[in-house]
């Protein structure tokens, strides 16, 4: 397993593909004819599949047909209510090169899925909230939210969490040496 990208990693891989765009939220149709990515919906997807629903469990996936140039098909659910999320989170699979569906790889599809949609550079100053991100941008509230604390530097850090600890264990500490004193007195 990979090591899993930063931020800034994915935020510069996202500006390589997000730089021709001028409408927000950006349009995965655009980003995957570029890529030369066919991209299919519900009722395709089950003719393809003989019948079967792909995408049963899922609102989008990526599909690799083989051949002697791999083809790429995004089969998506377009009665699902972020189905413009989905589409960019396959891309991004794509795009970064992932062979799995770790939980490592789907973090990153998820990141990488909100900066293709509303590039950082590309977001309204009248955003004021994740909320407003998720409405605008058609986002699914919980990734909103993660982006939204990426942005604006509201995510804790591994060395904040371990002050957090210490201070807690200080404060712990404190107060046990407080409540003996108290029992000692009386």
């Amino acid at each position: 397993m990979s090591k899993i990208r930063s931020f800034k990693q994915l935020l510069d891989i996202a500006q390589i593909y997000t730089k021709q765009f001028t409408s927000f939220p950006c349009n995965p149709f655009l980003l995957c004819t570029q890529l030369q990515i066919s991209f299919k919906v519900r009722s395709q997807a089950v003719e393809d599949f003989a019948g079967t629903n792909p995408l049963i469990s899922t609102p989008a996936i990526l599909y690799k047909e083989s051949g002697k140039v791999p083809s790429y098909i995004i089969y998506f659910d377009e009665t699902s209510m972020y189905w413009r999320f989905y589409i960019f989170h396959e891309i991004a699979h794509y795009v970064l090169g992932h062979t799995s569906d770790s939980l490592q790889e789907e973090q990153e599809a998820n990141l990488m899925a909100c900066l293709l949609i509303a590039p950082k550079n590309k977001l309204p100053t009248y955003l004021k909230n994740a909320k407003d991100l998720s409405l605008f941008a058609e986002i699914p509230i919980a990734y909103a939210e993660e982006y939204w604390n990426y942005l604006h530097n509201k995510l804790i850090k591994p060395k904040m969490i371990f002050n957090i600890m210490i201070s807690v264990c200080i404060l712990t500490v404190i107060l046990d040496i407080v409540s003996f004193a108290l029992i000692l007195s009386n």
